[in-house]
């Protein structure tokens, strides 16, 4: 007698949902998994934000594919929850629903011009560079003498890189040709990455703060002053737990030897700023400038809060990206907990309104955590989670469901334009076709219309 199969719907394809695919297949049970994405290819942040210079770990993208090729997987592609599928017709037809659909907005600062011209928010940048549909309508203007990055992390980082690179080292990236052409015109001699911390407080991962001082021509520098550090700062930093600070410490104290530099107009100028809290942005439909409030920190060490000074600095620019956190999307009356609208959940198990768990859903990744972790982070979190459902398999097994016949018979019923993956690897195949023409890993379409086009 065959052991009954657990029909699975995962709504996102990025890291978190095919690790969640990848634990269910290694689990023991006998499982079918449909693996839900709105856009027609796969891969989620992978694909859309790591940055286009940064190949090598794109390559994580061949590891996936083996998941999607299981038997158990199924990917249809181009399907949106609430849009061509509802939530209650995918739980008619599936036993669990595990949402590993990310974080992908990000926080408004909720200050003054933040309305005006040249002012974005990260991911409209990392989207539109990076080829992603929804994002191909943001303009942006290069031809400025400054821009600021506000924010200590990462994604701030990866986009001061983006902003000073030159064009040459861009082209062999996978920046879509329309975005290369608008960045070719970039004027930027100089870059503000900006918090509102200390050194130590920053969240930069080592690897990536030490490559932002290897750019060809460009000085990356931080004032001395920073560094001479306070007695609750030293004891963060003296602590045997934190190794990466330590590590991030050492860079920085390389980096603020060119503070001497800074004035070196033959190289673009990369410039660590600390302890300033962006106030407003100022200008007259285009953005001038950006107020910022010099702050310090009280408290006990790791448990330190900003306060700030009187008085203003002001920093002109004529760009500015912030990058100070992300957030989920509201979903079909799934409750979330603000201000980062992570799915609010027990174990990984949903809750109701009510605060009860609901029976079936589950979540993983950032939506279920927070922005935190690098990708592989996200496979110890869908590994908890399937731990959990498994748990709840047997009462879960006790209805019976179509699971993926259902749902393909819902889409053809509403002649929704379903991709399978083997309908992906044509459109990848042609995306590297394309690349290899130009000298690049690849030419990504950047509209769906295109995606489908090939098909």
């Amino acid at each position: 007698m065959s052991k009954p199969e657990l029909k699975v719907a995962i709504i996102g394809s990025g890291p978190s949902g095919f690790y969640v695919a990848d634990a269910l297949i290694n689990s023991g049970i006998s499982v079918e998994i449909t693996l839900l994405e709105k856009l027609p290819c796969p891969y989620g942040l992978i694909r859309y934000g790591v940055a286009p210079d940064h190949q090598k770990l794109k390559r994580i993208a061949n590891t996936l594919d083996t998941i999607a090729e299981h038997p158990s997987v199924t990917f249809l592609g181009n399907v949106e929850l609430g849009k061509d599928i509802s939530l209650e017709e995918i739980k008619l037809n599936y036993h669990v629903i595990v949402f590993c659909n990310g974080m992908p907005d990000s926080i408004s600062l909720g200050i003054d011009g933040e309305q005006l011209v040249g002012v974005s928010p990260c991911n409209d940048l990392i989207g539109w560079y990076n080829g992603h549909p929804d994002y191909q309508e943001q303009e942006f203007d290069f031809e400025h003498d400054a821009a600021v990055v506000i924010g200590h992390g990462n994604v701030a980082i990866d986009i001061c890189r983006i902003l000073s690179k030159s064009i040459d080292e861009l082209r062999s990236s996978d920046i879509p040709e329309n975005a290369l052409e608008v960045l070719s015109k970039k004027k930027l001699k100089r870059v503000h990455m900006v918090g509102r911390r200390g050194p130590v407080q920053a969240k930069f991962t080592t690897k990536e703060l030490h490559e932002l001082g290897k750019l060809s021509n460009c000085n990356v520098s931080l004032d001395p002053i920073h560094l001479n550090l306070k007695s609750a700062c030293q004891q963060e930093l003296d602590d045997t737990s934190n190794i990466v600070v330590q590590k991030n410490y050492k860079v920085m104290q390389s980096y603020a030897s060119n503070f001497s530099e800074l004035n070196d107009k033959s190289k673009t100028q990369i410039s660590i700023d600390f302890m300033l809290n962006p106030k407003c942005f100022t200008g007259d439909k285009q953005l001038s400038s950006v107020l910022f409030e010099q702050t310090y920190l009280e408290g006990t060490p790791f448990n330190q809060t900003c306060k700030s000074l009187e008085g203003l600095i002001e920093m002109p620019c004529g760009l500015v990206f912030t990058s100070v956190g992300f957030r989920g999307t509201l979903l079909e009356n799934l409750p979330v907990n603000e201000p980062k609208r992570t799915l609010t959940n027990q174990n990984s198990k949903l809750l109701g309104s009510d605060g009860k768990t609901v029976e079936g859903l589950y979540a993983a990744g950032w939506v279920k955590r927070g922005p935190q972790g690098v990708i592989g982070t996200n496979r110890e979190c869908a590994q908890n989670t399937v731990d959990n459902i498994l748990k709840d398999s047997p009462t879960l097994l006790e209805t019976s469901v179509e699971g993926k016949a259902g749902l393909l018979t819902m889409l053809n019923k509403k002649n929704r334009r379903y991709v399978t993956f083997e309908d992906w690897k044509v459109i990848d195949n042609k995306e590297v076709e394309n690349g290899l023409v130009l000298g690049k890993p690849r030419e990504k379409f950047v509209t769906v219309e295109e995606m489908l086009a090939c098909l």
